[in-house]
């Protein structure tokens, strides 16, 4: 059974030392560089989303790639963590990140489809 902040078929946003994490982390240009390739792990957590959402052209490359593979992950169905520092703050629908006093929207990222779990510390969206 999949634990808090694991579940397979999902992104799992998890604020860092909230929830276990897997043993197998990437940063995000490789994470990216892996959608591309197809080469997603069965079971991974990604690291530095919040630079990655500083960088508007990085951030938009990331969610194309997303969205492009989204029908492949759906059928892999891997459980991928996205590991970020800082807390998630509800605006509007959906849900931004505090980190070093700035707010980074999630949304350019993930879509407007994120939904809280647990107790505020994670997050997930649909491939």
């Amino acid at each position: 059974m999949a634990g808090p902040g694991q579940i397979p078929g999902r992104y799992n946003l998890v604020i860092e030392g909230a929830y276990e994490t897997f043993e197998h982390q990437i940063p995000v240009k490789e994470f990216l560089q892996r959608l591309t390739e197809d080469d997603i792990p069965e079971k991974v957590s990604v690291v530095g989303l919040a630079d990655t959402l500083g960088d508007d052209d990085l951030a938009n490359e990331l969610a194309r790639e997303m969205d492009r593979r989204a029908n492949d992950l759906e059928y892999q169905s891997p459980t991928i963590q996205f590991v970020v520092e800082g807390s998630f703050h509800r605006s509007g629908k959906t849900y931004d990140l505090r980190y070093d006093d700035e707010l980074y929207s999630l949304q350019q990222v993930f879509g407007p489809q994120l939904e809280r779990k647990g107790d505020g510390e994670w997050l997930i969206a649909p491939f």
